[in-house]
């Protein structure tokens, strides 16, 4: 019985891995299949490797490496926190459960552009056999059900079966999308620059957004930093990072940013974070805020 449940578990880790990933290539896929290279240099924090391997469902990725790709793809972190919580909620399964096909599952429709056709077979390979596998993971956990409902307790110790909670996997723990309770930011509009504009190579430029602090908390000694690495394709030249003003709750705040394009054309992408004076993002969860201009000989 031991030896079942943990094949059962091998195959829902499986199961579980595949599942997410395909929610991560559509998303890569509605942000317009940028390459992993390309991903990585906006994030600045991860390595093309990792995020592809994070598409390709070989494993279930950490939420350091979700964050990121969600990050170079410009999603809401919060939501997709909640969907890579979700995605590892342990699965009830009833003691009557409905027959599972096995029927041959196609790969999915969006399929990454970086792909070999090698790595696409294998893929399919491993599809199919994840749909076989889900019919054992069934009859296990029917077995698994069946023999946990036929204990009884103790007379009279009104005792339950134990059954998995939620609350005991390691996604449960509180998540907060601020490094300060009651703070938080909104963003109100690219003031300057508007995204897609063109450029002439090593032309000079003011990038300027407006923020509001929306939350409880004063801003004070605060920054914007550059998340991308700071010698990347995209050749823009600007600095590490730039003051933001003092900000009661409230109140709103305009925040510069000098920027030179670079001696070629191209496009210019560059994201920014809030941070504290020792590096601390404000809200590692959110959103950054960015610049991307189209580059013209």
């Amino acid at each position: 019985m031991r030896d079942q449940r943990a094949a059962a578990e091998s195959i829902q880790d499986g199961i579980t891995a595949e599942a997410f990933a395909e929610q991560l290539r559509a998303l890569r896929a509605a942000a317009g299949d940028p390459s992993f290279r390309k991903m990585a240099g906006r994030s600045g924090r991860i390595s093309h490797t990792t995020l592809h391997e994070a598409a390709a469902g070989t494993r279930f990725p950490s939420w350091e490496t979700t964050r990121e790709f969600v990050r170079a793809c410009e999603a809401d972190e919060v939501q997709w926190r909640r969907r890579w919580e979700d995605a590892q909620r342990p699965v009830t399964v009833d003691a009557d459960p409905e027959p599972v096909s096995t029927t041959e599952v196609d790969a999915p429709d969006t399929v990454d552009t970086t792909t070999t056709s090698s790595e696409q077979s294998a893929r399919r390979r491993r599809l199919r056999w994840i749909a076989a596998a889900a019919a054992v993971v069934v009859v296990v956990g029917a077995v698994l059900a069946v023999t946990i409902r036929g204990r009884s307790a103790p007379t009279g110790s009104g005792a339950a079966a134990a059954t998995p909670s939620a609350t005991s996997s390691p996604s449960s723990t509180p998540f907060s999308d601020s490094l300060i309770p009651g703070d938080s930011s909104k963003f109100i509009a690219d003031v300057t620059i508007p995204d897609g504009m063109k450029v002439k190579v090593n032309q000079e430029f003011t990038k300027v957004w407006a923020l509001a602090n929306v939350g409880t908390v004063d801003w004070h000694n605060r920054f914007l930093a550059r998340i991308n690495p700071t010698a990347d394709n995209d050749g823009c030249h600007v600095p590490d990072r730039v003051s933001i003003g003092d900000t009661p709750p409230g109140q709103q705040v305009m925040i510069s940013v000098p920027v030179t394009a670079p001696s070629h054309p191209g496009k210019c992408w560059v994201s920014w974070k809030m941070v504290d004076e020792n590096g601390r993002e404000y809200f590692p969860s959110r959103r950054p805020v960015y610049f991307m201009v189209n580059v013209t000989a």
